[in-house]
């Protein structure tokens, strides 16, 4: 996995699956496989609702074992299937002043007989939030290589 901080705001990461576009894509877009992969670092239990079409929704319920629970929202903002996902990436947060709508980015390259994935989440409020996104970001990426 390859990690590139573009600023304080955006953090981009690469990783190379062995599986083809297609696959990597429907990963994605398919509740079923996304709450395989689908998690903050930690256990937890993961329900995912999606409506993929532009303009429709998501939702990502974790609910860890110690009781925490992070839920993630957003709107599909472009679709181009096994090339390209944009939509928004928004946590519920308990203090609203924390709420921040940022805009994620999922594009999938053809290398061989893989899919090189490009990561690229922006807009985050300060460097520490994207760090603890790339932790995040990186956790799921493991976990969508082992379930791919």
């Amino acid at each position: 996995m390859n990690n590139t901080a573009a600023s304080p705001t955006t953090l981009i990461m690469r990783h190379t699956f062995n599986a083809t576009p297609e696959r990597v894509y429907a990963a994605w877009t398919d509740p079923q496989i996304m709450r395989e992969f689908m998690c903050v670092p930690g256990n937890a239990r993961v329900e995912v609702e999606t409506n993929v079409y532009v303009g429709g929704t998501f939702r990502i319920v974790m609910d860890r074992d110690d009781g925490e629970q992070f839920v993630a929202v957003g709107t599909y903002r472009e679709l181009v299937p096994n090339e390209r996902i944009v939509c928004t990436w928004s946590w519920e947060e308990d203090d609203p002043a924390l709420a921040r709508e940022t805009m994620l980015t999922l594009e999938f390259a053809s290398r061989g007989t893989g899919t090189e994935l490009t990561l690229t989440h922006e807009n985050f409020r300060d460097q520490q939030q994207r760090d603890n996104h790339a932790q995040g970001w990186g956790a799921m990426l493991a976990g969508l290589e082992r379930v791919l």
